[in-house]
């Protein structure tokens, strides 16, 4: 609701977004990028997080590109 009223969109809580199976669907490095970012985004407010995540993710292309960004 916050990013909502704040226009931030997707308006998604990246914190509390996620699944109790994600060890089923990544495979491990993945998965350890996965909890990488989460430790990045938990101590962020919810508006924080997600503008930092939208604008990280402007620079690149895929998935794998933002996380080989994240280790710089």
């Amino acid at each position: 609701r916050k990013l909502a009223d704040k226009r931030v969109f997707p308006a998604i809580d990246i914190t509390r977004s996620g699944t109790r199976k994600e060890d089923l669907l990544y495979d491990k490095g993945t998965l350890t990028k996965i909890w990488m970012l989460r430790r990045i985004l938990n101590p962020m407010g919810v508006i924080d997080a997600m503008e930092f995540l939208l604008d990280k993710m402007k620079d690149t292309k895929t998935n794998s590109e933002f996380f080989d960004a994240m280790k710089r």
